[in-house]
């Protein structure tokens, strides 16, 4: 897709962070976008930061993890705008850190809802149309713990993992066709998803959000460009940040000793002596 001039692009997770920044960026390109999320305020506020009246960007308050309602939303946005020729499956959530054995079901359950099962739902109701343009693209947007597994967010790092996977099986069966699929990992970005994290209590949210953005070296203008960039490119996959590389790196030097070294790395950057990420099991 070499550019997004009158494009109808579908993005998830847009009430915020990078499903904002894409919104922004695609719609100074000239596109036209169905905005997905389950929070409304969020969504207006991305509608007011592209000063569109309404015409060219549609809002769809929709929990990913719904099937029936992304059945629908594909519907509506077709009515409304057009058969999608980009889907952006951006829309996440995770956990503050917390071992495996801290983490309960229903936890793991809301991280795989919406993770894994949220994109499989928005490919499986969006593609139909997708294969009806002359060129189309589904970005992915997994994580640097879709690469390896991270300590302290087993449920993240299983449902990053899956969607690559996923992405993967996908890019081989639609490589005869003309829908293109990228997948992205980026490291950390200075969004909101920890603040957001389910299990966290909510006296302690800035302070989470303040410790993750320190240790975030991204920004959502400079990752969303990047990864347009890689659409343009056709790229199949994108690793953005150097956090990312280094911890590849790590992993191929010292396969043995790499899971020891990961702990060291992240049970330091979990804060696990700040009480900001104690939590209790409820």
């Amino acid at each position: 897709m070499k550019n997004f001039q009158d494009k109808i692009c579908v993005i998830t997770g847009a009430g915020s962070g990078l499903g904002r920044e894409f919104a922004v960026q695609l719609y100074q390109a000239g596109a036209l976008l169905a905005l997905c999320d389950l929070d409304q305020d969020g969504l207006e506020g991305t509608l007011r930061t592209t000063a569109d009246d309404g015409s060219k960007v549609k809002l769809f308050q929709v929990d990913v993890s719904d099937q029936s309602a992304m059945v629908q939303m594909a519907r509506d946005v077709e009515s409304q705008l057009g058969a999608a020729d980009m889907l952006i499956n951006n829309a996440g959530i995770c956990l503050i850190p917390q071992t495996f054995e801290e983490t309960l079901d229903e936890q793991f359950k809301k991280v795989i809802d919406v993770n894994m099962w949220g994109p499989l739902y928005g490919i499986r109701e969006f593609l139909p149309q997708l294969k009806t343009r002359p060129e189309a693209c589904i970005v992915n947007i997994s994580s640097l713990a879709g690469l390896v597994g991270l300590y302290g967010h087993a449920a993240y790092s299983m449902s990053k993992s899956a969607l690559r996977g996923l992405s993967e099986a996908l890019q081989a069966e639609l490589s005869d066709t003309q829908v293109h699929l990228l997948l992205v990992h980026p490291g950390g970005v200075r969004t909101n998803l920890i603040k957001n994290a389910p299990n966290l209590e909510e006296d302690k949210r800035e302070k989470a959000h303040k410790n993750f953005s320190d240790l975030s070296f991204l920004t959502p203008e400079k990752t969303v460009s990047r990864i347009l960039k890689a659409v343009q490119k056709k790229k199949n996959r994108a690793i953005i940040g150097i956090d990312g590389r280094l911890i590849l790196v790590l992993r191929t030097l010292f396969p043995h000793s790499y899971p020891k070294i990961a702990r060291a790395i992240f049970s330091q950057a979990n804060f696990k002596d700040d009480p900001v990420w104690k939590t209790t099991r409820k």
